[in-house]
């Protein structure tokens, strides 16, 4: 049995997660992964804590961080603010724990970068970051980039997720990493650089890549996401349904705890941030970053 503690329960993804882990499914009426268990919960907010407790059926509320040492086998980091990511994660990955890192991974590149410097010396697993990645539809869309690519008719691409330079929680990056990561997947993570704007609180990035340019639309308050591709002979659009996202992040973090291998490279957890990154930056200068 995979002992599994969860910090971060103010986050809606805290519940998320620990109610597809701990409750039967309602269509079959069994747990879908009888191997793993959320047995502890931390806030530091208590009331949410509570509800975690109660609702996803954990054994325990910890008093601290500290608390889960030695009674889990493995973490699960889902706070709001990506900013107290690197604190809560590294006394776990310093034990060789594997741990599940919410996005944003971090907000900032040289924590990010440690993490993943510290988990390469003591092999602790990591997985992690936005799940839109594992939505069906961006799947769907990168098989299709790949395809007008292997024909050389991939002209570019304009794709859109919300996000809000404002939030508070630690503004751009707390939603950013979605699309970012969407995009990633479907066109990959040769970016050679991103130049961006800013108009009534969405931002427009312009990715670089050798074969074309892919237009990221970060739009304040939308409800959709979808993506266009432009092709030689034609254009192709998609909408995209994150409805099951939640499954999959827990899918793909208990397959690891199984299996031994990351869903994910270091390196691919940590580009997203580099990115997000590039984006404020350019916003800042108002220059093109290289990546």
């Amino acid at each position: 049995m995979f002992r599994i503690g969860i910090i971060g329960t103010e986050n809606s993804h805290a519940m998320a997660f620990a109610r597809l882990i701990n409750l039967p499914d309602e269509a079959t009426g069994h747990r879908p992964w009888e191997d793993a268990r959320v047995v502890g919960v931390y806030g530091p907010d208590l009331e949410s804590a509570q509800a975690v407790y109660e609702e996803g059926r954990a054994e325990f509320i910890a008093e601290s961080p500290d608390d889960f040492i030695g009674r889990v086998d493995a973490m699960m980091i889902t706070s709001r603010r990506g900013s107290v990511h690197y604190d809560y994660a590294i006394p776990f990955i310093d034990k060789g724990l594997p741990v599940f890192i919410d996005k944003p991974f971090t907000t900032d590149v040289v924590q990010a970068e440690k993490l993943v410097g510290r988990a390469r010396e003591t092999g602790a697993l990591l997985a992690g970051g936005s799940g839109c990645k594992y939505a069906w539809d961006v799947l769907i869309l990168k098989n299709r980039v790949e395809e007008l690519r292997k024909k050389n008719a991939l002209l570019g691409a304009s794709v859109n997720f919300a996000a809000d330079l404002e939030s508070e929680y630690d503004g751009f990056h707390f939603y950013a990493p979605h699309l970012t990561e969407m995009a990633l997947t479907m066109f990959g993570d040769r970016v050679r650089g991103v130049r961006a704007s800013e108009n009534n609180g969405s931002v427009i990035a312009v990715a670089h890549y050798d074969d074309c340019d892919v237009t990221l639309h970060y739009t304040k308050g939308s409800a959709m996401s979808g993506c266009l591709l432009f092709g030689k002979v034609s254009n192709y659009y998609r909408e995209v349904d994150i409805s099951m996202i939640y499954r999959y992040e827990v899918k793909y973090f208990i397959d690891m705890l199984r299996t031994g291998i990351m869903p994910q490279s270091y390196e691919a957890l940590v580009q997203p941030v580099y990115f997000v990154n590039g984006v404020l930056e350019s916003l800042k200068t108002g220059r093109q970053v290289e990546f």
